[in-house]
């Protein structure tokens, strides 16, 4: 059922010219697809064909939900008097959390994610999909077991990076299964989902929060710590009896199991031997026109067409850091130090987070009838002009400025969420060629994690009171870079709407402008199967 790039994405001029006409030959004995019609019809016909893809999709996608998780306990626990009275000090009238250590707890774990979504695409590759959700379920569970017995920060930290590793390969796992068994009509809604899983960890991180700033003690974080045991116990569970990607198993010559995943991912009425015919046909186009080995390296990622694919997977998720989110993500804590009262800073980051899953959800419906390039690009602009008035407005003392940071702080997401935050996950799941998706998922992932630190190391030093104290001015670094990150995208980021991976493929190989990607024309072919 998943739409997927048939061929390796390999530069024309990179093939002899007896290759050349090989593939040619072989392309024009490819059957049409199936899915070109199924793309016509839409999100909604597609969905009540596809009952049990939806299923496994958004079961597979929950896993990102600890990463959202996560970063809610991040900003929770330092925002917390009972966390503070473990792991601050005295400044002044204030207990405080060192910088330093705000910044390692934060960062590291995007040090941990990095490492993490390496091992996925090599693991994934090789042992399947389900076995990196299993195996990422496992590290997880040893990450937040140091989480909650640390009474000093390097514990502590070492339970954040173990816990990252993990996030590495839910983050990479996520979105590469629900782009393998998604059909073209649903692949944007099923991939965006991660963000709203990601979103939907952060608020319930937040709700648990809620109940907790009142208790002076060590069980106020505890509790918050070992809720996220629930996250890899049941992912761990899910990688048990989810079927593996029929593309995957193909591609290792595992034919009859391939077809038992596809009649379990499927429903009766579907026509199996006709989808694995043509998911065999379409791996066979694809290794004789990229004419490679059987494995990929990631030094494919980074060859001919790929290269240019990589680029804008890797950078969706720069744009999502450089937008404002270690900013957004501090504000617990931030709106605490200027004054905002502790219970209403909680209650506007659950106003907040409802607000983001609420826009994620909005994304599904508006993706494929706006487009994912103008989604991005407005939600860049809007995104630089919110971080503006925080800047703004954090040039003032008065308590009306106050309030204004802590309310737009929150409720940025209204803006961010059905944008960048959802249009980032489809972009980069969509762009790159299947046969090298998870190792480019994974450099995305690896992307993600390195920006992220960078952002999260930054940003405590920039409002801690006994550091650069710069409150709400700190909004104009983020604000910057998203100027920086609307020129890049305008630059680089292309419509993908509507195109089967297949599609996607020549209109690569065609090397067209990113500006003439809407209206580029492709030869009929079967790289988008039904399957």
């Amino acid at each position: 059922m998943v739409s997927s790039n048939r061929s390796m994405s390999v530069d024309s001029d990179q093939l002899g010219d007896g290759k050349k006409e090989a593939s040619s030959e072989m392309l024009e004995t490819v059957p049409h697809s199936t899915q070109s019609a199924e793309v016509k019809e839409g999100a909604w016909a597609s969905a009540k064909k596809h009952p049990k893809v939806i299923m496994y999709s958004v079961t597979a996608c929950v896993s990102s939900m600890l990463w959202g998780f996560d970063i809610g306990v991040n900003s929770i626990t330092v925002a917390l008097p009972g966390f503070k009275m473990v792991f601050g000090y005295e400044y002044g009238d204030q207990l405080l959390i060192s910088a330093t250590w705000n910044a390692l707890w934060t960062a590291m774990t995007s040090l941990g994610m990095l490492i993490g979504s390496i091992a996925s695409g090599w693991i994934s590759d090789r042992g399947g999909r389900r076995l990196g959700f299993g195996i990422g379920s496992a590290i997880s569970l040893l990450g937040v077991g140091l989480e909650y017995a640390a009474n000093e920060p390097g514990l502590l930290l070492a339970g954040k990076i173990i816990n990252g590793i993990s996030l590495g390969f839910f983050l990479s796992l996520g979105a590469i299964y629900a782009s393998e068994i998604a059909p073209t009509a649903l692949r944007p809604s099923l991939t965006a989902a991660v963000n709203l899983f990601v979103n939907a960890g952060q608020l319930t991180a937040i709700g648990i929060g809620n109940t907790r700033f009142s208790i002076m003690t060590p069980a106020s974080y505890k509790v918050i710590f070992a809720a996220q045991w629930a996250f890899p116990c049941f992912i761990g569970l899910f990688s048990f009896f989810m079927p593996e990607s029929p593309w995957y198993l193909c591609r290792k010559g595992q034919i009859e199991q391939a077809k038992k995943s596809l009649q379990r991912l499927h429903l009766k009425s579907a026509n199996t031997d006709l989808i694995l015919g043509d998911i065999q046909t379409s791996i066979d186009a694809e290794n004789s026109l990229a004419d490679i080995q059987k494995d990929t390296s990631y030094r494919d990622c980074f060859r001919g067409t790929n290269w240019r694919r990589t680029r804008i997977s890797c950078g969706m998720f720069a744009v999502q850091q450089f937008t404002g989110i270690a900013f957004y993500s501090q504000a617990l804590y931030f709106l605490g130090i200027i004054g905002l009262p502790t219970a209403l800073t909680f209650q506007l980051a659950l106003g907040g987070f409802g607000v983001a899953m609420l826009g994620n959800i909005v994304s599904w419906f508006i993706m494929n009838y706006i487009g994912r390039r103008p989604l991005l690009l407005t939600g860049i602009i809007l995104n630089a002009f919110c971080l503006m008035s925080v800047g703004v407005a954090g040039c003032f003392t008065t308590t009306a400025a106050m309030y204004y940071i802590g309310y737009v702080m929150n409720f940025a997401q209204l803006f961010y969420s059905p944008t960048v935050g959802a249009v980032s996950w489809t972009i980069s799941a969509e762009v790159s060629s299947v046969k090298a998706r998870a190792k480019t998922q994974s450099l995305a992932i690896v992307t993600n994690a390195l920006v992220s630190w960078a952002m999260n190391f930054v940003a405590p030093y920039l409002i801690n009171t006994d550091q650069a104290n710069l409150g709400g001015k700190a909004a104009f670094v983020w604000m910057a870079l998203s100027f920086v990150s609307f020129v890049w995208a305008w630059l680089e980021v292309p419509e993908l709407r509507g195109r089967t991976f297949g599609e996607l493929d020549d209109i690569f190989a065609q090397k067209v402008a990113t500006r003439h990607f809407k209206k580029a024309t492709t030869e009929p072919r079967s790289d988008s199967v039904d399957a």
